[in-house]
Parts: C-alpha cells; structure tokens; sequence
C-alpha cells in the first residue's frame, strides 16, 4: 500500500473510519468544507460510493495497526471512528488510534454505556446521531424560527433565529437582549436587493458583524446570537 503524498500545508486532513450512512454523510460534507479526506472500510462496496469524492477511499480492517501507519493516519489532524452496530471494534479502532498518536479522536457512539466507555479511554469528543438528530428535530418542531444552532459547549451554542416579530422595529438599545434575555446578538444577517441597470434583481446577504447598540431590527432579519442553553430557550418563546 502506497504512502500518501505530501499534502498542502493549510489544508486539513480527517480520516474517516467506517462508512455506513452517518460515515458517509460525514465525509462527504467535510470534502464539501474543503477537507481533505481519507475514507476507511473494510467493505469493498463502501469504498466505492465514496471514491469519487474523497481524497482517498481505501478498503482495510480499521484495527490493523501496521495498515493504519503506513497509510498515514498518524499524522492526520482528526480521526472519526464512525463503525455501525460493532461496539467491540468500534473500541478496539478507538484504542488502537490512540496507541498510534492520533492528535484528536472522536467517536460514534451506538448507546449511551458505550458512550461512556469511549470517554474513559479518553476519545475527544463522542457524538451519538440518533440521539443527536432526535435533539435537532424536537428543537425545529417546538421552536420553527431557529433556522440553526451550533453547540459550542454542553452548555453555550450560537444559534441563527429569524427575528421575532416583537423585536421588528425596535433597536438593539430598546430591545435591550443582553439584560433581558442573558444572551448576545453577534451578527445581524439581511436579505438586500439589487437592481441594475438593466432591470436584472439580484438578492445578496449582507452580514452586520459586531452590530450597533442603534442598528434597527427589521422585518425577516436573522441574529446570529450567543448564549448559554437555559438562557437561549427565553429569546425562542
């Protein structure tokens, strides 16, 4: 097996490891953010639904240490251990990464005892997508004006949320969010309309960064706010 090339200096680099659906999804959208990507399955049909779109697709047994190294997973700046239904190898890839000096781990976990068990070997950050989605859809569903939410922490997220009509208006000073509601409006993001010359209509997002305590709130504006979880739930009401 080929040692890989030499790789741009800026450009990050995140194995993949295991490409069931979550797997699979995950290392197509990290190519998408300009990723480079090296996708890992012991399944010859896995390998070839991704070929095409990662760096490079590559069919071995995840818990061969001497495939892993000269492969380069070593020197990879993440390593996403994403194996389906096996727990077992699913913690035996997770350890063995661990021996070979993987700067940074994260790992699927299938129920919350493996999850636990992936914490104490010392995984960096564990992710579990049934859980995970479950979480995201009741969000959309109980509240359907946040448009985003990005967990910083367990306890802070930014999140995108179309202005509530309330605040429609009314400037950031009258609004008075930090007082009020304990959070931070970092960004104002708004729909602008151009129209040229020749009559042509264009739409552009014009991001406000750092807003005013003057900068008017207006109609179909999304804030771009940071806070902590209880206090986000009082700006969604």
């Amino acid at each position: 097996m080929p040692l890989k090339e030499p790789r741009e200096v800026l450009m990050r680099q995140i194995a993949v490891i295991g490409l069931g659906q979550f797997g699979i999804s995950v290392a197509k959208t990290l190519v998408q953010e300009g990723v480079e990507v090296i996708a890992i399955d012991r399944k010859e049909e896995k390998i070839q639904e991704v070929r095409d779109v990662v760096s490079q697709a590559v069919k071995i047994d995840a818990t061969d240490e001497k495939a892993l190294i000269t492969l380069g997973i070593p020197e990879v700046d993440v390593a996403i251990v994403s194996i389906g239904q096996n727990i077992q190898q699913s913690i035996l890839v997770t350890l063995l990464l661990k021996e070979i000096g993987v700067k940074e781990i994260v790992a699927k976990a299938i129920t919350p005892l493996h999850g636990r068990v992936l914490e104490k070997i010392g995984v960096d950050k564990i992710v579990s997508p049934e859980i995970d989605t479950g979480v995201r859809i009741a969000r959309s569903l109980a509240f359907p004006n946040i448009l985003r939410q990005i967990e910083v922490s367990s306890r802070h997220s930014i999140v995108e949320i179309l202005a509530p009509e309330r605040f429609v208006g009314k400037t950031l000073k009258e609004i008075n969010i930090r007082e009020r509601y304990g959070v931070n409006i970092i960004a104002i993001k708004r729909e602008i309309t151009h129209i040229d010359d020749k009559g042509d209509v264009t739409h552009v997002d014009e991001v406000d960064i750092s807003p005013k305590a003057d900068d008017m709130i207006a109609k179909g504006d999304i804030l771009i706010v940071f806070g902590d979880n209880e206090s986000m739930k009082k700006i969604r009401e």
